[in-house]
């Protein structure tokens, strides 16, 4: 059983790699997480069980399933957490520099400023002999969301379809109104024929009161994985999306700022990076993503719709 007791989507979608390859190695995998991931992982239909994480709750059922291996991918070391390790009395425990715990019974030493986070994912499947050359993520849209964003596409018409995810969970990271309109000015003024989608939950995409750009009323994590999944190219600040566009291999602009992380300090814009080759990345020394000049947003976006213009156009001409 995987543990994502913290419940963020991202680490999450990343984890879905190593679920995948569990799974496909022959394992029955389950996952304890809350209501976000849960959400995330409802149209994923090779995870045994994903059992909703409560505080307190009782640990019965869980205790009974007779888990043969945890996987705790996190650095956190709360007493809850440890209780919650112990009283699960599984064979097995995996942690991550927890050495000094001895409900851990392997604890995998990695504190590396300049490694990715899926480089922590492959060093389980290697404890577990599983192959792990290739690591990809593993997303799949549910049906009622596919549903969903078909009723809110309908009828628009469209060559290129160009998602902006402007909010995160934490303003120094988030984009200012200023910047979208910019970067939707910018994106018209290719004359493309594209449809900009705002991409995050209705409220706060609404009150940016974007005429150019459509949204998806209601919008859940899962509109977003199939929002993704649709766009021809993504701009994103550093947040979930950024990882369900490596998931579906998609063409993105990531703004990031040079925030450390809070519980090991590392510096997230090289550990959560998006880590392909299909994204660009900015880094930018102010601590504020809003304060980023937007030239050097739009620099980037240019290139990107270039180039997607061009395959498109090299498609056409050799299909």
């Amino acid at each position: 059983m995987l543990l994502r007791l913290d419940d963020k989507i991202g680490d999450m979608v990343v984890a879905t790699g190593t679920i995948k390859k569990l799974v496909d190695a022959g394992h029955e995998v389950s996952v304890l997480s809350g209501p976000a991931c849960a959400n995330l992982l409802s149209g994923v239909q090779y995870i045994t069980h994903c059992y909703l994480y409560q505080r307190r709750a009782s640990l019965s059922r869980l205790k009974n399933e007779g888990f043969d291996i945890i996987i705790d991918f996190d650095d956190v070391t709360t007493y809850e957490r440890c209780r919650l390790i112990y009283k699960l009395g599984a064979k097995h425990v995996i942690g991550f520099n927890k050495k000094d715990f001895s409900m851990y019974d392997t604890s995998i030493d990695f504190l590396d400023a300049q490694k990715h986070v899926t480089e922590r994912h492959k060093r389980v499947l290697n404890l577990l002999e599983i192959g792990c050359e290739e690591y990809r993520y593993a997303l799949k849209p549910t049906q009622s969301s596919m549903d969903e964003v078909d009723a809110a596409l309908a009828g628009l018409r469209y060559d290129y379809l160009i998602a902006i995810n402007p909010f995160t969970g934490s303003e120094d990271k988030d984009l200012s109104h200023a910047q979208i309109v910019n970067i939707v000015d910018f994106i018209k003024s290719f004359n493309i024929h594209a449809q900009v989608l705002l991409i995050g939950q209705e409220i706060k995409v609404a009150s940016l009161n974007i005429a150019e750009c459509i949204y998806i009323p209601g919008s859940t994590v899962n509109t977003a994985v199939e929002m993704v999944k649709r766009a021809d190219l993504i701009i994103s600040p550093d947040t979930s999306v950024v990882h369900m566009a490596c998931a579906f291999n998609k063409r993105l602009v990531a703004i990031y700022n040079q925030r450390l992380l809070k519980d090991t300090g590392l510096p997230g814009y090289v550990t959560w990076s998006p880590n392909y080759e299909n994204a660009v990345q900015l880094v930018t020394d102010q601590k504020n993503v809003s304060d980023v000049p937007i030239e050097q947003i739009t620099l980037l976006i240019g290139e990107q719709i270039t180039m997607m213009v061009d395959a498109s156009a090299t498609r056409k001409i050799t299909s």
